[in-house]
């Protein structure tokens, strides 16, 4: 005698509300929490006639001044300019070009060099609490040095093992030391409260009218 074979009963379908619903939550915390672009703003004056306003003993005003040039960089300390460091050339510029064969620009200059010479210079008494410096780029200079020359002028680094314990800046040894530092954190009042900014060497920027002799 013959059974007859029921047929199998059917698979419970899978219920998807609830992981859709978790979905559409996360989709828009996802899209809060990416960055999609950073905007960083660098302290800037553009050029005037005038290169500033005399003292009332008749003396010029105090200039940092940085030239950037194909051939590196020339620094002006007031109405002096600095003469060559290192192997560069005797009638050359201050700091010359590191790699001249660099396919990028920016990677022929010496930046070590250039941050070293700049915090020597705030470390001398009559330029500890003078904060601008005047950049002239010469127009065949790539765009990026100029940015690159600014974000090297304006904070006292030091490198990351020595950052815990910093109160000001040191001169840097090697290229690497400088492309793994840290800007030293202080303690400044603003707006009433205590807080941890990073230590001024050479923030403002002007894009000023030379005055080289």
């Amino acid at each position: 005698m013959s059974k007859k074979i029921s047929d199998p009963a059917p698979a419970p379908s899978l219920d998807l509300t609830p992981i859709m619903n978790m979905v559409l939550c996360l989709i828009p915390l996802m899209l809060l929490s990416v960055v999609f672009m950073t905007i960083c703003v660098i302290d800037v004056t553009m050029p005037q006639r005038s290169a500033g306003a005399a003292s009332s003993d008749g003396e010029p005003p105090k200039r940092l001044q940085l030239f950037i040039s194909k051939q590196g960089f020339t620094i002006v300390e007031g109405m002096t300019t600095l003469s060559a460091v290192g192997n560069c050339a005797s009638d050359g510029p201050t700091i010359c070009l590191k790699n001249e064969k660099a396919e990028l620009d920016v990677d022929k200059h010496d930046w070590r060099a250039l941050y070293n010479e700049l915090f020597r210079i705030k470390q001398k008494g009559e330029w500890s609490d003078h904060k601008q410096i005047d950049i002239v780029a010469d127009p065949s200079v790539n765009y990026g040095v100029l940015v690159k020359a600014m974000d090297i002028s304006r904070y006292q680094l030091v490198p990351r093992a020595d950052f815990e314990n910093a109160s000001k800046g040191k001169e840097m040894k090697s290229d690497d030391e400088l492309n793994d530092s840290l800007a030293v954190l202080h303690e400044e009042t603003i707006d009433g409260e205590q807080k941890k900014v990073p230590l001024d060497m050479f923030p403002l920027v002007v894009l000023g009218l030379p005055t080289m002799n």
